[in-house]
């Protein structure tokens, strides 16, 4: 009988490292392969993972990328928090992006944004008119719901989003098969050295480009920025979980005045150290 209940011990063991083993995220040999390890990592609470599927041209700019995978996890966490605490906002607030769905519409912000850019948002000229009441509302909903659900809009994407070959090795996201960001191209890049699929950062852009972090000081700085996101985004669970916060609306409040003047800090901070930078450039 001993004998036996040793026997049956080992099998489960067995049973269960070869179910682990199973359960490995997709090969990212192909952009929807990254697309769906993706997918993969958040639906098991690794959005923390998300960070090694950015690409990075140096492995300070991949410490950086991990860092601000730290972040992407904490975010879920903070999620997490805000669905056990608040189950009824939550629920309201996926009703009624259910019923947005129903009538053609969405209400998460990857949407709203795509729309509002490809409808020439952005910039507003002259006599163009304020953003209504409704717009704004939506708007808001759509914030508080990166709150709620952080990484919701992934289910959205899961026939939504798409690719296309620019190059051999590169490919720009589409949304409804059109461009997500118009003017802007996010695309994805295939790294020659390991065969894997990555996210582009926007670094093409103007502006993004100039602030993108070159130097160690610089890098060290950037990692402080996403350090005071991140340390936010921790406070917030805490004060959710502890009761401190009690609706979404305060959790709303609360990030934008725990943000607000550490960020500005460190925003100054970065620019001057890149301007101080361009000019002994210059000499």
């Amino acid at each position: 009988m001993l004998y036996f209940n040793r026997l049956a011990v080992v099998l489960a063991i067995f049973i269960l490292v070869l179910l682990s083993g199973c359960d490995k995220p997709p090969a990212r040999s192909t952009p929807e392969g990254t697309i769906a390890a993706t997918k993969w990592a958040v639906e098991r609470g690794q959005a923390s993972r998300i960070g090694e599927f950015i690409y990075a041209d140096s492995p300070d700019m991949r410490r950086l990328m991990n860092r601000l995978g730290v972040f992407f996890g904490n975010v879920q966490k903070l999620g997490t928090a805000i669905q056990v605490k608040f189950p009824a906002e939550v629920a309201k607030m996926a009703a009624q992006a259910e019923e947005a769905a129903k009538a053609g519409k969405s209400s998460s912000l990857i949407a709203q944004m795509t729309s509002q850019m490809r409808g020439g948002g952005g910039r507003r000229g002259r006599g163009v008119p304020e953003p209504s009441n409704d717009m704004r509302d939506s708007f808001d909903n759509a914030l508080k719901s990166i709150f709620a659900d952080p990484y919701g809009w992934i289910k959205d994407s899961e026939k939504r989003l798409t690719t296309e070959f620019l190059t051999d090795d590169s490919v720009s996201l589409l949304w409804d098969e059109k461009p997500l960001f118009p003017p802007v191209t996010l695309a994805m890049k295939l790294d020659a050295t390991d065969g894997k699929w990555y996210y582009m950062l926007p670094t093409n852009l103007p502006g993004v480009s100039g602030f993108m972090p070159k130097t160690k000081d610089q890098f060290e700085v950037f990692g402080g920025l996403i350090q005071v996101f991140d340390r936010v985004v921790i406070d917030l669970r805490k004060d959710v979980e502890g009761g401190k916060l009690r609706s979404l609306d305060e959790v709303s409040k609360a990030a934008g005045e725990k943000t607000f003047i550490p960020a500005a800090m460190t925003v100054f901070a970065y620019s001057r150290l890149i301007d101080s930078q361009k000019k002994k450039d210059v000499k």
